[in-house]
């Protein structure tokens, strides 16, 4: 379950870390955009690239968010990714305006990737 203050973290301008696995069973990793809707952790991807690829085969996933203010502060959530194609198109909107204030540009192939954490570890967060 999130805290207080990872669920506020999330809802900031914090960038993650996501670790998807490969078919090979080799970790992927690239950072992302995310929120939260208070229990799950969430980001958007296109179908067709590497980690929204990954899921749709293994929903296994780990994200870990950074505090903007200082790195040196964060929290990893382990867990299993939901992916939704409903809605993902408004949702990358969202996160676009939240990150950069504008509308994203091409938001065909969205998914939205919502993580239930099976376990979170924290770092003064």
């Amino acid at each position: 379950m999130l805290t207080e203050s990872q669920v506020a973290l999330l809802r900031e301008k914090s960038f993650a870390a996501v670790a998807t696995l490969r078919e090979d069973g080799m970790p992927h990793t690239s950072i992302v955009w995310v929120d939260t809707d208070g229990e799950h952790v969430v980001f958007n991807t296109k179908t067709t690239r590497a980690k929204g690829r990954h899921l749709a085969r293994d929903p296994r996933v780990s994200i870990t968010v950074f505090d903007p203010a200082d790195p040196y502060k964060y929290f990893e959530v382990e867990g299993t990714a939901e992916l939704e194609l409903g809605g993902a198109a408004d949702h990358m909107h969202e996160l676009a305006r939240k990150y950069t204030g504008e509308d994203w540009g091409d938001v065909s192939d969205r998914v939205i990737v919502k993580v239930k954490p099976e376990r979170v570890f924290g770092y003064q967060v």
